[in-house]
């Protein structure tokens, strides 16, 4: 398996290893002691709870088209940050999953925000 980081240089191989398997696993993400998992096609990305200043969700709707009507339907992203810049936009596989994903992330990494930036501040939509 191939561990890509988001932000600092590679760190132990085997050591992310033995941390992704022992991670608990919420939606796409794999919680682990030090480090946050995804996967991204055939690697597996991580961040450092350390080096995260803030993370929210992004909910996005999406015009959709059934048979007989049309409608909207909400797309949930967890997005992180660090340093003013995102690192990464996850797409979650269960929307329903957002509000225990970021539960479990304020638990593991408390000296980040966990809201979205204000309009002038940057970012995807600032």
């Amino acid at each position: 398996m191939k561990f890509s980081p988001l932000k600092t240089a590679a760190g132990d191989t085997a050591a992310l290893a033995a941390e992704y398997r022992t991670a608990k696993k919420m939606d796409v993400f794999r919680l682990g002691e030090r480090h946050l998992f995804f996967r991204r096609k055939v690697s597996v990305c991580y961040v450092s709870y350390e080096e995260l200043d803030r993370f929210f969700r992004r909910v996005l709707m999406v015009p959709m088209r059934v048979s007989c009507c049309g409608g909207e339907m909400a797309v949930e992203h967890i997005v992180l940050c660090c340093g003013g810049e995102e690192l990464a936009v996850i797409l979650l596989a269960d929307p329903r999953m957002a509000p225990s994903v970021m539960e479990a992330l304020k638990e593991r990494a408390p000296h980040a925000e966990s809201v979205k930036p204000p309009a002038g501040d940057g970012g995807e939509n600032g």
